[in-house]
């Protein structure tokens, strides 16, 4: 593979088909991107060296494969596109061969995942956000030490939380809980073959060391502050007094004992009640959290 490029890739696979819009196929050709993915992760002292596995998810014509596996790692696949699963067989051959690479064909959201030290991806923008929260239900056990992605801008933002106070929601309140979320390069449309209408930008993932503990009641705490932030021009007070739909998916909440719990927090409130969602931190989130579990009906 050593005068192919990224190019060449995306050509061979064009010649049996075009891209699938429907997958939303947009393959990136752009060397300096390329590498930066995994330049990414040595910055977070997680290089890809031998020994490594990367969880590469929709590989596509393969050209971010080929620069990881230049790196001398391994990369495990899965790729939903049949057309793409022949042509990554045809493509790489000898490193298949050598166990270098395997290709997996499937949803990435539905197949079980191999335990890798990193996951490497240009991911299609529609399943950012599922992918994102399988991510966030890994197992410490099954994390990776390291994670890149490419994704939508505005999803970048909103990941990180530092695009300005619109982009602060659940989703970065809810994957910050376990994971450090860093800002690459942003990335323009003419960088992939077809270009999309939008920018892109490259994020990083790695596992905090301050995360809360195992007990910490995660689920709660999605269902709370996607509720809150279902309406976030009004003040969290109003939207803690109205019922979560979903909270009796957790396990020991119902809907009395919600009401219960939050008539009892407003006498000593652990974060201001007439604030606005994008006002309160990502501490006083957890510290509610902690706060309801304590709550116990049966001495109110």
């Amino acid at each position: 593979m050593k005068e192919v490029d990224a190019r060449l890739l995306i050509d061979l696979l064009l010649d049996h088909r075009s891209a699938v819009h429907s997958l939303g196929q947009h393959f990136l050709h752009d060397e300096s991107v390329l590498n930066e993915a995994i330049s990414l992760c040595t910055d977070a002292n997680e290089p890809l060296v031998e020994g490594s596995h990367v969880i590469e998810i929709g590989p596509g014509p393969g050209c971010l494969t080929l620069h990881l596996l230049r790196t001398g790692t391994k990369v495990s696949g899965i790729e939903i596109e049949e057309e793409a699963v022949k042509h990554l067989e045809r493509n790489f051959k000898e490193e298949i061969l050598d166990g270098k690479f395997s290709i997996q064909h499937g949803d990435a959201l539905k197949v079980n995942w191999p335990k890798s030290s990193h996951i490497v991806a240009n991911i299609p923008y529609q399943i950012s956000s599922p992918l994102i929260e399988k991510i966030s239900r890994l197992s410490k056990s099954e994390r990776p030490r390291c994670i890149v992605l490419l994704v939508q801008l505005e999803f970048a933002e909103k990941l990180s939380m530092q695009g300005g106070p619109d982009s602060i929601g659940s989703l970065g309140l809810t994957t910050g809980l376990d994971w450090d979320v860093t800002l690459g390069s942003v990335v323009p449309p003419h960088c992939f073959v077809p270009s999309p209408k939008v920018h892109s930008r490259l994020v990083r993932l790695t596992p905090r060391i301050d995360a809360p503990p195992d007990d910490f009641n995660r689920k709660l705490h999605r269902i709370v502050v996607r509720h809150v932030f279902e309406h976030r021009r009004r003040k969290v007070r109003s939207r803690l007094k109205e019922v979560p739909k979903r909270i009796q998916r957790v396990q020991g909440w119902y809907k009395s004992k919600w009401k219960s719990a939050i008539r009892s927090l407003e006498e000593n409130p652990p974060m201001d009640f007439d604030a606005r969602p994008d006002e309160i931190s990502s501490q006083a989130w957890i510290q509610l959290i902690d706060e309801l579990e304590q709550f116990d009906a049966d001495f109110e």
